[in-house]
């Protein structure tokens, strides 16, 4: 089922670059849940709440205007992202795809079985055969949950988890499956005095992860997969006076939690610094795809139906192929091998962190391993110009998008045609003005669709 055919968008199965440092850089890799491109404000400040520690990552890195994920849903995103490769080659199309073995919470899938070949070395392990000490540390949603394929992980989660533990001190989600109907609670927290907020819990496991390899000396690799602020709407108490501002109490639910995870992120950074380690720890953001609205929440009667976060100047949100389903806040920071300050303006893709964490730590990539990621370093050095990718592609089914240089072509029924860089918001369509154009796009659109496999999942869904 695993099947690779040339396309012009193949590109680097080595990752090597110019630059190569006497030591391998650390890296940490942060994913934010459901948070869309105008939550953070490096991204366009819509008022929500401060985003100081994300801001300084894009000072203090590159901040990419046009960096998209592989897909606009949650488990799709992270295989491409992880794979380093369109998920569609696996026949991973939706989130649905990510659960067809997992039914009745008893996998059928292991790490060492699982839709993901064995020949196929996901970037972590590929890591972690160099040298490194792999650990995830949140939401992994990929198949064998809740085993993964990581040297470690600590509070795992499938699809969601509740923020404050039960009574027995249990978190739902987190370590197995979730029930049928749970995390419907909207809940300011803890209920009893002292129990650990989910959020907090993750920030404060990886600054242990990252300590202790620290003091072992050897290079680790941090995937640090937050589920906020991914619903259930659950936040602390003590963050209600940081959304005061906000009108509706969805959004200040929502901003105490976007609120508390950049708090965590601040600490992951505030650890590299005492440690001495920041200048040569590679540190990337990103969101697994744009905002959303809340899941499976009793969502009172009283309370407006609204989008939870913000996408900007961008059309649209999770779950949708228009740029605020699909683009997404994305930084990387390495102070030793990238100058700050950086704004890149051209499309990249999260499967490119895949090579360029490689590149820059001088690890080849396995030779049955096919990337459709890109190296970044070159463009980022100035060394190589021109676009990383010649077109990007998005999926689901027989609808999504393809993007070539400025030009976009939406594919819901009939193909629709946008110049991004006029109109970044997708609200002109300019397929008749251009049909030769559009021809074109659609015809790779076309060729992307029928090299894929079929999908995993047999059943209907939103997208049939």
């Amino acid at each position: 089922m695993f099947k690779w055919v040339t396309l012009s968008l193949i590109v680097l199965t080595l990752c090597f670059s110019g630059f190569a440092s006497a030591e391998k850089p650390n890296i940490v890799l942060i994913f934010a849940d459901d948070m869309g491109y105008g939550c953070a404000g490096s991204y366009g400040d819509t008022g929500l709440v401060p985003t100081p520690n994300i801001d300084r990552l894009a000072a203090e890195g590159v901040r990419f205007t046009d960096g998209y994920v592989t897909g606009p849903a949650c488990a799709p995103s992270r295989y491409g992202l992880l794979m380093g490769a369109y998920q569609q080659r696996i026949g991973v199309q939706g989130t649905w795809d990510a659960y067809v073995n997992l039914q009745d919470g008893k996998p059928r899938d292991t790490p060492e079985n699982n839709r993901v070949p064995s020949t196929h070395k996901m970037v972590h392990q590929t890591l972690s055969g160099a040298g490194y000490r792999s650990a995830v540390v949140g939401k992994y949603n990929l198949s064998s949950y809740p085993k993964t394929t990581f040297d470690e992980g600590h509070s795992v989660m499938m699809f969601a988890g509740d923020y404050f533990p039960d009574e027995t001190g249990y978190y739902g989600g987190v370590g197995y499956m979730l029930a049928p109907g749970t995390y419907k609670r909207i809940l300011w927290g803890p209920e009893r005095p002292g129990d650990e907020y989910l959020t907090d819990r993750l920030g404060r496991q990886s600054v242990e992860f990252m300590e202790r390899e620290h003091e072992r000396g050897r290079p680790f690799f941090l995937y640090l997969a937050f589920n906020a602020p991914h619903s259930p709407m659950q936040a602390k108490k003590e963050d209600r006076k940081v959304v005061e501002h906000l009108e509706t109490e969805a959004t200040k639910m929502y901003g105490a939690m976007l609120h508390s995870m950049d708090e965590n992120i601040g600490k992951v950074l505030d650890a590299l610094d005492r440690m001495g380690i920041a200048d040569n720890t590679i540190v990337a953001f990103a969101s697994d795809n744009g905002p959303s609205f809340a899941y499976r929440v009793d969502w009172p009667e009283n309370w407006p139906r609204e989008l939870l976060g913000s996408a900007g100047p961008l059309r649209g949100h999770k779950g949708m192929f228009t740029e605020g389903g699909i683009r997404v806040p994305y930084i990387i920071r390495w102070p030793d091998g990238l100058q700050a300050g950086q704004v890149y303006e051209r499309p990249v893709s999260t499967m490119d962190l895949y090579p360029t964490f490689c590149a820059a730590a001088g690890i080849p990539i396995p030779e049955t391993t096919k990337l459709d990621g890109v190296n970044l370093l070159p463009y980022l050095r100035g060394e190589v110009e021109g676009d990383p990718h010649d077109v990007l592609y998005w999926s689901i089914r027989n609808r999504g998008a393809v993007r070539q240089g400025d030009w976009k072509l939406y594919v819901d029924g009939k193909p629709q045609l946008y110049n991004l860089a006029n109109d970044i918001g997708e609200t002109t369509d300019l397929s008749k003005q251009h049909p030769e154009i559009t021809r074109e796009l659609n015809q790779k659109f076309q060729a992307f669709l029928e090299m894929q496999p079929p999908k995993l999942y047999k059943g209907k869904t939103p997208f049939d």
